[in-house]
């Protein structure tokens, strides 16, 4: 059976990609990235369901607070956009922005993108802009930090009760979801297969 021969989407090698069985991946030799995997019937599904519960975590996680800080007797309820605004406030609207994006606007990208890609791939007919959509989550996959963010609020938290109090929230539960959510995805949506499968609806239609 002659091999399938891809090109890794971040490097541009071209890479030969024998028979697989399910679940099984191949990675470029250049950037070690994963060019190709094999995935279940179900795996569209299954990400559509997962990038739709990370959305709502993802609400969920901006609505409620993280922690609740105290200090010299002054508390105050920390959530994301907070400590957005007094980065602002203070000076590093670089750093600000920074955080809007990878916390707030890359995740809602990543987890919407996936969603609607995906449940296009489990159409007879993809559904409209699939392509350019499927464009924007690999360009946004990589600044969508939320796992990262999350171990950020644990590290704060450990310097914060050096010098007061310390409480957490439920909002930071809501943060640890969209984390196992965006972990998930990571493994489980493939953007290359996504790509071959549009194409094969189109070709169709």
């Amino acid at each position: 059976m002659p091999r399938q021969r891809v090109h890794c989407h971040h490097c541009a090698t071209t890479v030969s990609v024998p028979p697989l069985q399910p679940g099984e991946s191949v990675r470029c030799g250049v950037c070690r990235s994963i060019v190709h995997r094999r995935g279940r019937t179900d795996s569209f599904q299954s990400a559509c369901a997962l990038a739709v519960a990370g959305l709502v975590f993802l609400l969920l996680a901006n609505v409620y607070p993280i922690m609740l800080f105290g200090v010299a007797g002054n508390t105050q309820t920390n959530d994301i956009v907070t400590g957005i605004l007094v980065l602002r406030a203070q000076g590093y609207w670089p750093i600000a922005v920074l955080v809007l994006f990878c916390a707030i606007i890359a995740p809602a990208l990543y987890f919407g993108g996936v969603a609607y890609v995906a449940a296009s791939c489990g159409m007879s007919r993809p559904l409209p802009c699939s392509v350019r959509v499927l464009g924007v989550v690999r360009r946004v996959e990589s600044w969508s930090l939320v796992p990262v963010f999350a171990a950020a609020c644990f590290v704060a938290v450990v310097k914060l009760d050096l010098i007061g109090y310390v409480d957490w929230q439920v909002g930071i539960f809501w943060i640890l979801c969209l984390s196992l959510c965006s972990l998930g995805l990571g493994s489980l949506f493939d953007p290359a297969a996504a790509a071959r499968m549009l194409h094969l609806r189109e070709g169709r239609s």
